[in-house]
């Protein structure tokens, strides 16, 4: 596993560039929820400790242009209330002009505002690093990204210039224990939809997992798959092969995998009437958004049970209270139980701090795609340049 090396270096008097991944939620310029923040926090403070000056970067939301909005500038009275000096820097390009501060932190405007992050420029790159010493990446939520301040810009750097930061460490090792050292029953609870990137996952789960609970959306593409009824619930037609793939895989395996045997429906469209249906009587106007009582008493029975628990699983719409019930009440279950428990994905997450006892859940992951693509074992660009050579 890749260590963080930051730790050894002297950086008394030295500028380094810390990729962070503080993508918050703005409401009207005001942070809604601080997770990202406060998880870069041992990595800032363990830099400033040493001396050095910290150019800051993030990108927040999806700006296809500059969007007042969306400006990394929110962020700064969140670190004046929490004792940081920090300093806006709109211009990236003028880094070097600025006299270098120990403990002291500047902070870029969003990196989305410029082409050149998404376009993974190498010119964008250079620039970035002009006036760094040292760079570090502790944007975990990022690591399966193409962006130029991920997968370019540290090769501006010596290998011995160039670390992950803390909490992509502290990641890794919670997401090991379930690609190495699970204990058992595992199971592991997949839900929401992009089936397509859901697949992979369960592929690499299954040699792993002793139980599987599938829940909305993801599970009607398989039950379609399996000719049972799906009304009008989101189904990717073109995954059904690999959904048939994959259940003859766990049937091979000896894996239990368990659909719901209700579900909260609404009716003619997801807002439409709520009601409550069993699974066999699922009505052909329906569309799924999530476990009816039945399933949750049977899946908290399984969760119970477990030693070892990975929930990818946001069913409902954050705007409609009645619909996220069902993810709370399993979250809920997850906090009382013993096991390993840990939940990735932003929506499950958000979820997650609406439920109360979630400070029991072992581990809350800061990037849900990222988590994926790592238990899936897929292609990471944004840690290969800290791999051992």
């Amino acid at each position: 596993m890749i260590h963080p090396t930051f730790l050894d270096w002297n950086l008394h008097n030295k500028r380094v560039f810390l990729r962070a991944d503080l993508n918050v939620p703005l409401m009207q310029g005001k942070i809604d929820n601080d997770f990202r923040l406060t998880s870069i926090l041992p990595t800032i403070n363990a830099l400033l400790d040493k001396g050095a000056e910290i150019v800051l970067t993030t990108h927040i939301g999806r700006p296809d242009n500059q969007d007042p909005e969306l400006s990394t500038q929110h962020l700064i009275p969140w670190f004046k209330k929490h004792g940081y000096h920090i300093t806006f820097v709109p211009d990236y390009t003028a880094i070097k002009q600025y006299p270098i501060q120990p403990h002291h932190i500047l902070l870029l405007e969003n990196l989305r505002f410029f082409p050149g992050e998404k376009d993974a420029d190498p010119f964008f790159a250079k620039q970035l690093a002009n006036g760094a010493h040292y760079y570090v990446n502790d944007a975990f939520g990022l690591i399966h990204e193409h962006d130029c301040s991920v997968s370019v810009l540290p090769y501006e750097f010596p290998e011995n210039r160039r670390s992950i930061g803390l909490l992509i460490e502290k990641e890794l090792t919670k997401l090991d224990i379930l690609k190495h050292n699970p204990q058992h029953p595992f199971i592991a609870i997949l839900g929401g939809g992009k089936i397509e990137d859901k697949t992979p996952l369960i592929q690499q789960l299954l040699p792993k997992v002793d139980t599987l609970l599938i829940c909305p959306a993801l599970c009607f593409s398989f039950l379609k798959a399996m000719g049972k009824p799906v009304g009008k619930s989101l189904v990717n037609d073109a995954m059904i092969p690999a959904c048939k793939q994959i259940i003859l895989q766990a049937e091979k395996l000896g894996v239990n995998y368990i659909f719901p045997s209700d579900y909260q429906i609404a009716y003619d469209s997801v807002d439409g009437s709520l009601d409550i249906v069993n699974a066999e009587e699922f009505p052909e106007n329906a569309v799924g958004i999530s476990i009816g009582p039945k399933t949750i008493e049977q899946f908290s029975t399984e969760i119970n049970k477990a030693r070892t628990i990975f929930f990818n699983c946001a069913m409902g719409f954050a705007d409609k209270p009645a619909t996220i019930t069902s993810t709370q009440k399993l979250i809920h279950a997850m906090a009382q139980s013993h096991a390993t428990t840990i939940i990735a994905g932003g929506d499950s997450v958000d979820i997650a701090f609406e439920t109360p006892g979630h400070q029991s859940i072992t581990h809350l992951s800061t990037g849900g795609g990222a988590a994926l693509a790592y238990l899936s074992d897929a292609l990471l660009p944004g840690l290969l340049p800290f791999e051992e050579k």
